[in-house]
């Protein structure tokens, strides 16, 4: 096996997660944490993340360079990395790994059609890597050999192809079905409890609809956490519609509910932080008390 090295464009749950499933499969991982949270940078630290002090540094000594980032900042950090590789003379991967609309996928490969690069579109599916399971990474674009040596080590890889958008694609399409779902369920609860029938409305889905009962079980107490980041994928998801000619106004609305969740009293929990033994008809009461004395 080839030991790369990687330079990681973010370092949240994601970015450490598989920076530190790559060390372990022994690569080198990188990345700039000048002016990062104490936080950011405590989490790489413990992932076994080499700090750089500057991005340019990292794409100096990168392989690989991998975007893991909330969605609002892919396009900038890509202008960034594409203005810093003028002056780069050795090839480099870059995969946009981030969960964005399959046309500003095509945008950001576009910054790098006269730099020694090769463009990789990603999408990631599923939880940070740990000992028992590992995220999906779906790819297109022509030069896919760099990430074959990774596959296994922190995602499983799967190839769509050569087209640039595809993976893009197929990471907004399964977002919009599950994120979309809990956005709607979530929605469905507020309005219960607006109305004052939240408790007779989860007995009768749990007899006649278990399973969606099940999940917003499962999911909306802690839908907070990621909500602020979601609000803005919601939007990419929105624009991946429009862009095939579907309805999007489905996911704007999920990300109004995102920004309503962001802003409740849960909206600064993490998944490690937030109350698990919180249930659901506890959490939709608080969110709609909350939305309600904003209004006021």
């Amino acid at each position: 096996m080839t030991k790369l090295t990687i330079g990681l464009i973010g370092v949240g749950e994601m970015g450490a997660g598989l920076g530190k499933a790559f060390i372990e499969n022994g690569h080198s991982v990188i990345s700039d944490l000048a002016g990062r949270s104490e936080v950011s940078c405590k989490r790489a630290s413990n992932a076994g993340i080499e700090a750089q002090s500057s991005l340019e540094n990292v794409i100096k000594r990168a392989d690989i360079l991998m975007s893991v980032l909330p969605t609002q900042f892919a396009y900038r950090e890509a202008e960034r990395v594409s203005q810093l590789l003028e002056s780069q003379q050795n090839r480099m991967v870059f995969v946009e790994a981030n969960a964005i609309a399959p046309s500003l996928t095509s945008s950001i490969a576009r910054l790098f059609e006269d730099k020694k690069v090769e463009f990789v579109d990603a999408g990631l599916v599923g939880a940070p890597p740990d000992a028992s399971r590992h995220p999906r990474l779906y790819v297109s674009g022509n030069k896919l050999g760099c990430l074959r040596q990774l596959d296994g080590s922190g995602f499983d890889l799967v190839e769509l192809g050569h087209t640039i958008g595809t993976a893009s694609a197929f990471k907004m399409t399964y977002a919009a079905m599950t994120k979309g779902v809990n956005a709607l369920l979530t929605n469905v609860m507020l309005a219960a409890e607006e109305h004052g029938f939240l408790e007779l409305f989860l007995e009768e889905t749990t007899r006649s609809q278990a399973y969606l009962t099940q999940r917003a079980n499962s999911n909306i107490a802690r839908l907070p956490c990621d909500a602020a980041r979601w609000e803005d994928e919601m939007k990419q998801i929105a624009k991946s519609f429009d862009d095939v000619g579907l309805p999007s106004d489905f996911h704007i609305g999920a990300g109004e509910i995102m920004r309503i969740l962001a802003d409740s009293p849960f909206g600064n929990e993490t998944r490690l932080t937030y109350d698990q033994s919180r249930n659901l008809t506890t959490t939709i009461q608080n969110i709609a008390l909350n939305r309600v004395s904003k209004l006021s």
